[in-house]
């Protein structure tokens, strides 16, 4: 059975251990332990500071270039280098995929414990002179570091485990009561089958959330029990398990009212910041120096109560999770190591690290500053002719779009039971016209009989589902077409139909295509090589701009500086979609963007215009404070908007 301990460390109850089989009852007393992580962060702070931000540099520097390491090469084995979309699904279906997700998750766990447990080790030793310093957790924490790749590992696996028949359970209900018509009907109309098959998922998510609380608590103690205590990752887990039994509702408990608090705060301060900035910047001079006083203050405000937020977020949960680990008896940090920093570099550091920071902040901020007043405006695109004013994909929707000024259409077509090529976006017309007849069954006679209109506004009522060569005869001369190529499982010449339409209308110098079926990129680009062909993409793993096309159609959130300007560096263009808030609409356009893919085209145009009015200064500190989410909703933009 091994020799029994008790422990009575800094004023936390007693617990009893017998070796590492079984604990005899404790009582946890949170305001206690919270007290003692307070008294530890004072007088450690500096030491818990420094350790947090060598602990980023070196996952900066080292770690996470390593993770991505194992990302290129298991991007390697696969076609293109890339993974989007549907092929990540895919992939995550194959014994491959699964052992890539383990293992990268793994290697991304054990970074995140990498920070964590130095912030551990510190607070493990007893305060005073006998105190480890952060070149101490440094040293031991870089040590164990494998050991916390593989409790990442056994933890990613178990959590993969528990969430399968969950996983199951919700993909059966989707086969079972949401196959029948396209998902964006569902989506939208929210029938009674839809309705319940919501709750049921969200019965099904709060029991798994429930199960995943009270693992997460019984694992709390896994991290010290590997720093402290010299545990195996899986033997860890199974020794948190056992003293933490008796714990784990108040320990859940504990952690969820912890992580809400962390929401709560980060939200009020953000909320109070982005209100303070309603107030000022709208009445701010464009461009002027009023302007200049009311970002920079705000963002000097809301970055330090930030600052001060995501400090006791991130030092006080370690120092918590070190005074629970001392209470339920566990080992302190008195046998780690010591180590001492050179003479030479003694009294050094802070300054050193300190000046390290400005200069990274101002580097960054220089290269963003280069970056942010660029060149020339996006193109507007209306998104299936802008499907905010007018029923989508139709002629009232094109016409509607180009009287507002939009540069080009963006459309979807697939191919009916005739060989006709319609536009439409979804595998069936349920969501636009009431009818669950397929798109590849629907003759051309049966689509005369689909009102398009009416379930946008009875204005409308009578609208037809186009064909592409009416949408072709309406813009040709006025504007160009964004052409989306849309799969649904069946396919038989879609590619050739669209070219030979497009020639016969006289406007391939105003087309171009473009699907989220790489392959069938691919294929329109082997008949006409010199039409320019983009991905659509919303989620990908890789990088997208290493595809043979000529453009990205992104998902706004992933249009970050970073892809705009690989992806130009190789001269390639950035669209992304649906922008229609103003807002957002100015950061993209700041950001470099190519094109703007919108409902709303009138809006678009006017916050061009805004912009173009702007001076650098205004349209710079307008940047930032939208970037920052300073500026919500219309952002004091003088904006309208006839719908």
């Amino acid at each position: 059975m091994g020799s029994c301990r008790s422990a009575r460390r800094g004023g936390f109850a007693s617990t009893i251990s017998c070796g590492s089989l079984r604990t005899l009852p404790v009582t946890l007393n949170r305001s206690t332990i919270l007290k003692e992580a307070w008294r530890r962060f004072r007088a450690d702070w500096p030491q818990l500071l420094v350790a947090d931000f060598l602990a980023r540099a070196v996952a900066v520097m080292i770690l996470v270039p390593g993770v991505g390491f194992l990302l290129r090469a298991f991007l390697k084995t696969t076609d293109t280098g890339v993974l989007a979309d549907a092929a990540i699904l895919s992939v995550l279906l194959h014994p491959l995929g699964w052992l890539a997700l383990v293992t990268l998750s793994a290697a991304w766990l054990g970074i995140v414990f990498f920070e964590v447990g130095q912030l551990v080790v510190i607070a493990s030793a007893p305060a005073g002179p006998a105190r480890l310093t952060w070149l101490d957790a440094l040293c031991h924490t870089a040590r164990r570091f494998r050991e916390l790749v593989v409790l990442g590992g056994v933890v990613v696996i178990r959590l993969l485990v528990l969430a399968l028949p969950f996983a199951t359970a919700v993909g059966l209900l989707y086969l079972l009561f949401l196959r029948r018509y396209d998902i964006n009907y569902y989506l939208s109309a929210r029938p009674p089958a839809f309705l319940g098959v919501a709750l049921a998922t969200t019965l099904l998510l709060v029991g798994l959330g429930i199960l995943v609380a009270s693992r997460m608590a019984s694992w709390l103690l896994a991290i010290p029990l590997v720093l402290l205590e010299t545990r195996g990752g899986r033997e860890a887990l199974e020794l948190s398990a056992r003293r933490t039994r008796g714990h784990r509702l108040r320990l859940a408990l504990w952690l969820g009212a912890w992580f809400a608090a962390t929401v709560l705060l980060f939200t009020a301060v953000g909320g109070l910041t982005a209100l303070m900035a309603d107030l000022v910047i709208p009445w701010a001079n464009p461009g002027g120096l009023s302007l200049a006083v009311s970002v920079g203050g705000l963002l000097a405000l809301g970055g330090l109560a930030n600052l001060m937020v995501s400090v006791l977020s991130t030092l006080l949960l370690p120092l918590c999770l070190a005074g629970l680990h001392r209470a339920l008896g566990g080992a302190g940090g008195e046998g780690i190591p010591r180590h001492h920093l050179p003479r030479w570099l003694r009294g050094r550091l802070g300054p050193g690290l300190a000046g390290l920071f400005l200069l990274l902040a101002g580097l960054g901020g220089y290269s963003c500053l280069r970056l942010l007043d660029p060149v020339g405006e996006p193109v507007v695109i209306a998104h299936r002719g802008g499907a905010a004013v007018a029923p989508e994909n139709t002629l009232a929707a094109f016409e509607r779009a180009i009287a507002d000024g939009a540069d080009w259409l963006e459309l979807d077509v697939q191919e009916n039971a005739d060989g006709e090529v319609v536009v439409v976006h979804d595998r069936d017309f349920m969501r636009i016209g009431a009818s669950g007849l397929q798109v590849a069954d629907a003759t051309n006679e049966a689509l005369e009989q689909i009102d398009a209109g009416s379930s946008f506004g009875a204005r409308f009522a009578g609208e037809r589902v186009p064909t592409l060569r009416q949408v072709l005869d309406l813009a040709r001369g006025r504007v160009g077409l964004f052409i989306e190529l849309k799969y649904y499982g069946r396919q038989q010449a879609l590619e050739p139909r669209v070219v030979d339409l497009v020639e016969v209308a006289d406007m391939a110098s105003d087309v171009v295509l473009m699907s989220l079926d790489y392959a069938g990129v691919r294929r329109a680009a082997g008949l006409r090589p010199d039409w320019p062909h983009g991905l659509l993409n919303a989620v990908a793993v890789g990088d997208l701009t290493k595809l043979d096309v000529d453009f990205l159609a992104v998902n706004a959130k992933s249009a970050s500086l970073a892809l705009i300007g690989r992806a130009h560096a190789r001269g390639m263009k950035v669209h992304a979609w649906t922008i229609n808030d103003p807002v957002q609409m100015f950061v993209m356009i700041s950001r470099g963007l190519d094109g703007l893919i919108t409902d709303r085209v009138a809006l678009a145009r006017q916050v061009i215009a805004l912009r173009r009015d702007l001076g650098p200064l205004g349209r710079v500190l307008l940047w930032v404070a939208g970037e920052s989410g300073l500026l919500r909703g219309s952002g004091g933009f003088s904006v309208a908007e006839d719908a």
